[in-house]
């Protein structure tokens, strides 16, 4: 995880092709953070779907209790980086040529629905017992009939999900390719004590978490 920042701290417009980007780390809560979700989102995934086929029996009720238990905690954590990302200071959005923003958002926006819908569809069925003795708190009313539509919507966003994690590692792996040829080919050599100031100075301005 890593993010670019600008060596000139007040860049024209004009000189956009000219731009000399460095890589900085994201600070360590916020990698702690992605690479937590991303291991619970893969976790979640593939215990539903295990469980979906596996059609009865004490494995699927134990794969399906751990499902119910990492969306919840998906959901929890989300909420704890949207938070964590609205109160960090953060450098300018248009100094970032190769940031995509709104992928970001939304692969947050997805990741808390995701897990919402099944929850909600699971306190409807009255299904909240994820393991013996242990239940989810309410957070839809028992019994309201919804609970089909919140589980079908729950397994199409689920999907959907997929795709746009998908999409992000691709970006990902673009940007780091990038970024890493722009930093190693176009940066002059004598600039690099200039580059060292200007990672000083963007680092203080603290940095963004991706999902």
């Amino acid at each position: 995880m890593s993010s670019i920042s600008q060596s000139d701290a007040q860049p024209s417009e004009d000189d956009d092709q000219g731009r000399v980007y460095v890589i900085r780390q994201y600070e360590l809560p916020a990698q702690v953070m992605h690479w937590v979700t991303a291991g619970l989102v893969f976790c979640m995934f593939a215990s539903g779907v295990i469980a979906k086929h596996l059609e009865g029996g004490d494995f699927a009720v134990l794969l399906m209790g751990l499902h119910k238990l990492t969306g919840v905690c998906i959901f929890t954590l989300i909420v704890t980086r949207v938070i964590y990302r609205l109160t960090r200071s953060t450098p300018e959005w248009r100094l970032h040529a190769h940031r995509r923003p709104v992928l970001h958002w939304t692969l947050y926006g997805v990741a808390a629905l995701v897990p919402f819908l099944g929850w909600a569809g699971i306190s409807d069925f009255g299904a909240r017992e994820v393991l013996p003795g242990i239940w989810v708190p309410k957070t839809w009313p028992e019994g309201a009939g919804y609970d089909e539509w919140l589980l079908l919507f729950h397994a199409y966003c689920a999907f959907l999900l997929l795709g746009l994690v998908a999409l992000h590692i691709g970006i990902a792996l673009q940007d780091y390719m990038t970024d890493r040829r722009i930093d190693e080919t176009d940066a002059p050599a004598d600039d690099a004590a200039s580059r060292s100031a200007g990672l000083g100075r963007a680092g203080s301005r603290g940095s963004v978490a991706d999902l």
